[in-house]
């Protein structure tokens, strides 16, 4: 067991790790140590999906620092290890190896994996982790691929695979791709951008049975190839239930700070169902800018907890903003544009060069900047100065 309780961040993702950085520039002095499950040193995951045929994904260009860097900063990184349980009694983590680290302040980053549905067999591909990336830069050049879900990730890796793979389909349970997180017109030029790059799209499908080589629907027909499941993700929320803190469908719940309910543990970063800034409720946010921003939050609300000079972090914007590339164009996802009913393109949708602000009656509820990557920060702030006014009004 680790003799002085610390700071212990259970998941090396970019939350956690932020969070560890963060604590230390907050004049933290405790020790600080980070679990991760993975063998691998914090990388980028966003480097995974956004290139993935033609991306280097050796552990040199993939991780976020060099391995002096955290012991400069006397954080330890804890690697290949599962935490299997929380005692809030002694206020210990305990490992599957038997070991057990002490905590005055424990950070559950646990992220996600991927969701799990009846039928698709446990064994087909998905994208989550450095050994999936390069599993399927073997598997998809030369071959037909069939990717099951038309969602962000999965559309990336459509864009990823149509230059070198036989053929490639998306199938996409919804009427359409990208529903819930684009107004319908910016959704059906990405579809339209896709369909022009050999992509083949159908949405309104019923999968039936999915297995790592073939996709069965409803009516009878049979997709084969590299078979590639991107139907989202599910919170590990494991860990939070067994220390006795509240979960929910979105995940652990936590305040604006992102304490849950139970002292002295905090989640942060995908698993973290923190109060929508519109509604209240409950909700996640699966952003790589959104979980560095809850890396920052959990740490300065730790040091205040723990009487420190905390930094202020009123700043950090509580506006999601995400990016995604598809043959070679950026479009930035700002706030919520998936709930607009009405839109306002400043620019040409064709030549994907445009700001759309995106409305829900007359609230400026999120933005779409296509072409336009250095929109996206002041489509954010824009949108954050429309919500306060309409919480003032």
């Amino acid at each position: 067991m680790t003799a002085v309780p610390g700071a212990v961040i259970v998941g090396s993702g970019i939350a956690g790790i932020t969070a560890a950085e963060s604590l230390r520039s907050a004049g933290y002095t405790a020790p600080v140590t980070v679990i991760g499950d993975e063998e691998h040193l914090p990388y980028r995951r966003t480097a995974l999906s956004k290139d993935l045929l033609a991306a280097d994904l050796s552990d040199e260009k993939i991780r976020l620092r060099k391995p002096e860097f955290w012991a400069e900063r006397d954080i330890e990184i804890v690697t290949g290890t599962t935490v299997d349980d929380v005692d809030t009694g002694t206020r210990e983590v305990v490992c599957a190896d038997g070991r057990r680290f002490a905590y005055e302040s424990l950070v559950l980053a646990t992220g996600g994996r991927p969701r799990g549905v009846a039928a698709v067999d446990d064994e087909v591909a998905t994208l989550r982790r450095p050994a999936d990336a390069r599993l399927l830069q073997e598997r998809i050049p030369g071959r037909p691929v069939v990717v099951v879900g038309g969602g962000l990730i999965g559309l990336e890796i459509a864009a990823s695979a149509a230059a070198s793979a036989e053929s490639v389909i998306v199938l996409e349970c919804a009427p359409t791709v990208l529903g819930r997180v684009l107004p319908s017109q910016i959704a059906t030029l990405l579809a339209e951008l896709h369909r022009a790059n050999r992509v083949t799209i159908a949405t309104g499908v019923d999968v039936t049975e999915v297995t790592p080589a073939t996709v069965t629907t409803a009516d009878g027909h049979v997709y084969q190839g590299t078979v590639i499941s991107a139907i989202g993700m599910v919170p590990n929320t494991g860990l939070a239930e067994a220390a006795g803190a509240a979960v929910g469908p979105a995940g652990i719940l936590v305040d604006a700070e992102l304490r849950t309910t139970v002292p002295g543990v905090y989640a942060a970063g995908d698993v973290a169902a923190r109060p929508h800034p519109r509604t209240g409720e409950p909700a996640r946010a699966e952003q790589w800018m959104t979980a560095t921003e809850h890396g920052k939050v959990v740490a300065a609300t730790i040091a205040a907890d723990a009487g420190l000079d905390a930094p202020d972090t009123s700043a950090v914007s509580r506006i999601p903003l995400a990016w995604t590339v598809h043959y070679g164009r950026n479009v930035q996802i700002v706030g919520w544009p998936g709930t607009a009913d009405r839109i306002l393109v400043d620019g040409e949708l064709a030549k994907f060069d445009a700001t759309v602000r995106c409305f829900a009656g007359d609230d400026l509820v999120g933005a779409v900047c296509l072409g336009r990557p250095a929109a996206g920060r002041a489509m954010r702030t824009e949108i954050e100065q429309a919500q306060t006014e309409r919480v003032g009004a």
